[in-house]
């Protein structure tokens, strides 16, 4: 029986995530995040990751015990913030076989958070899943920088126009305005 046939189906969802793409997840926050938004999508997988309200948003205690575990089984490595899969890790990675579906939502929210930064991270989750600011430590600071976040967001084409509006806080005629005001082209031209 190969090591990937042992591993519990929240380990195998944790290493799909950080093998993902074929590159590093760039943060343990990262790693939190994406799975939080993939339970949101899928949320049977709540049972498995069981989030709640932390000090830097949605935190499943859970993940960070299976990251453990990975490393320990010398499937995963940490290099600075960053999480790699090791040559034993990518052997494992090989022979997963999650659902389409799920495979697929992994890759989308891995491609539109891991070149994030944290803080436009966070503000994305906060500004779309409120509930989870109740126990933050860092929203109230965030939200002084929200339209940059948003700004920044929209820019990279990360977030629709009326999503970016939503992050700043604004209504879509005064986000227009303060674009405009700001001389930021976001259109296509």
């Amino acid at each position: 029986m190969g090591l990937w046939e042992q591993l519990e189906d929240d380990e195998k969802i944790v290493l799909y995530a950080i093998g993902a793409l074929d590159q590093p997840l760039r943060s343990k926050l990262k790693i939190q995040k994406i799975l939080f938004l993939v339970v949101n999508v899928f949320e049977d997988l709540n049972d498995l990751l069981r989030y709640e309200p932390h000090l830097m948003g949605p935190y499943s205690e859970r993940i960070d015990y299976l990251l453990s575990d990975l490393e320990r089984l010398g499937l995963v490595s940490i290099s600075g913030s960053s999480y790699f899969l090791t040559g034993k890790g990518q052997e494992v990675f090989k022979n997963l076989k999650p659902k389409k579906e799920l495979s697929e939502i992994i890759d989308d929210f891995k491609a539109f958070l891991n070149d994030l930064s944290d803080n436009e991270v966070m503000t994305f989750i906060y500004t779309f899943y409120p509930k989870y600011t109740s126990e933050s430590t860092k929203w109230d600071e965030l939200k002084e920088n929200r339209v940059d976040y948003a700004n920044r967001l929209l820019l990279k084409g990360k977030v629709s126009f009326h999503k970016a509006a939503q992050m700043a806080n604004l209504d879509a005629q005064d986000y227009a305005d303060l674009l405009k005001r700001s001389n930021i082209k976001w259109r296509a031209q």
